[in-house]
């Protein structure tokens, strides 16, 4: 599975061969755009901020929904949500994650930052998932799943959206 990418829907067709020019994939509804870096734990932060707002740039440029997945070696899993350039949803599985197993603190000591979840609903359509949608993102691993990447499954089958298995298919 690939550690970060940009998922797009929603996409008018009279962009569809930008992103190509871009270097994404389709698959029926859905594009993956993936960026030209690598997390360095050097420079996470300010990575991570740049990474965010390619999500949001490719969003209001392109008039669509974007979804920017970042999976930090299973240690910690960041999304941000833009619809047409605007932010609806931000989650972060472990604040306190800082890029060095030595470093960082415990994920138990802090939960998990979740921020627009009703609005992320709202947006896909299914309100009524919200409650399971939050207990997924602010469980502990080892509950239910045994890295961020099953995590990342779940929430993805729970928002209707293509799990990585639909990208690494092609």
């Amino acid at each position: 599975m690939p550690r970060l990418y940009i998922l797009l829907w929603d996409v008018p067709n009279a962009v569809h061969l930008e992103l190509e020019n871009l270097g994404a994939t389709s698959r029926g509804d859905y594009w993956w755009l993936h960026p030209s870096f690598e997390p360095d734990p050097e420079h996470l932060y300010r990575q991570q901020a740049g990474f965010a707002e390619r999500a949001a740039q490719l969003s209001e440029t392109l008039h669509c929904t974007a979804l920017g997945v970042m999976n930090l070696e299973d240690a910690a899993l960041l999304l941000w949500a833009y619809h047409r350039g605007r932010l609806v949803f931000q989650y972060d599985s472990n604040p306190m994650y800082l890029g060095c197993p030595v470093c960082s603190y415990s994920s138990e000591t802090v939960g998990a930052f979740v921020h627009g979840l009703d609005e992320l609903c709202r947006l896909r359509g299914l309100p009524h998932r919200q409650q399971t949608l939050r207990a997924w993102l602010v469980r502990r691993r080892g509950l239910g799943f045994m890295s961020e990447r099953e995590r990342l499954e779940k929430i993805l089958a729970l928002l209707e959206l293509p799990t990585s298995s639909a990208y690494t298919s092609q």
